[in-house]
């Protein structure tokens, strides 16, 4: 699958992203927990995930559809729908997260790539426990991942 230069490092694996990315604004890293769920409303956790770093994210390349390529690198066929949701720098999961489903929510995000280097993302797949994900504009149910195949 081609996509930008991002790469999955493994969580045991160090990178400095602080020296490559201070001539660079616009890239970033994921920090993506997947695989796992969110608990109910007052005690908001993310729980039995996996944690995956993505390092020189591209925020002029990003969109939902890389996110959808790095799950599918990732070994995620199924379940095809997936809600993504990322957490504003120093705010708490109950009051800090944001939806991640769409290009008006990818715009929202590079808002806060010049201070933050470092963006966590959470993944829930098939039914999301957390209402603030329908409380963003133009909301479907989830993203469904769909593997093109491209003829050369």
């Amino acid at each position: 699958m081609v996509h930008s230069l991002w790469t999955i490092r493994p969580t045991t694996m160090g990178f400095d992203a602080l020296d490559l990315y201070v001539d660079h604004p616009h890239l970033f890293t994921i920090e993506l927990r997947h695989g796992g769920k969110f608990t109910h409303f007052q005690n908001v956790r993310h729980v039995k995930g996996k944690l995956t770093y993505i390092d020189l994210v591209d925020i002029d390349e990003f969109s939902v559809h890389e996110l959808d390529a790095m799950m599918l690198e990732l070994g995620y066929m199924v379940p095809p729908v997936i809600y993504y949701q990322f957490r504003i720098l120093n705010e708490d999961l109950i009051f800090g997260l944001r939806a991640l489903g769409n290009d008006q929510d990818v715009c929202n995000l590079a808002k806060y790539i010049g201070a933050n280097k470092l963006i966590q993302v959470y993944t829930e797949h098939d039914t999301t426990n957390l209402v603030t994900y329908f409380m963003s504009p133009n909301k479907s149910n989830g993203v469904v991942i769909e593997q093109i195949n491209e003829e050369d």
